[in-house]
């Protein structure tokens, strides 16, 4: 039987996202629960940063927005819609659909709470990148 825990979050360490410049704190995953059927990360963004849109084969994709103002990018080219998401909005992106973001400021960071279902890992994801990395 899976036993309840509490990841302490000052005790976790900020790393490398998959999605460069971001850096996460993976706080549910394999590595801090026994057999998860979710992840779910703080996410850092620094002021300005954006991370080419992509999409997820195998989850679907939850955000809370804890800090900042993020352009979300949805769709494919032909269809590319941008959403304002401010402080205190949750985003979904259904597996498939490409999805993207950009911090709005150029001064300060943003910082999002991620959540992925049925996946405990990156790898798992299936993540699908539709354009090339984005350097400012």
């Amino acid at each position: 039987m899976r036993k309840p825990r509490v990841i302490r979050g000052d005790e976790l360490e900020w790393v490398p996202g998959q999605e460069p410049p971001l850096k996460n704190k993976k706080g549910i995953g394999s590595k801090t629960v026994e057999s998860p059927r979710l992840s779910m990360n703080r996410t850092f963004i620094p002021p300005g940063a954006r991370i080419q849109r992509h999409y997820h084969v195998n989850c679907d994709a939850g955000m809370y927005l804890l800090k900042g103002n993020l352009k979300i990018f949805f769709g494919p080219d032909h269809e590319k819609e941008e959403i304002l998401a401010k402080e205190g909005d949750f985003v979904f992106a259904p597996a498939g659909v490409i999805h993207g973001l950009m911090n709005a400021s150029d001064t300060e960071p943003a910082e999002l709470i991620t959540s992925k279902n049925n996946v405990s890992e990156v790898k798992e994801q299936g993540t699908i990148f539709v354009e090339a990395p984005w350097v400012k």
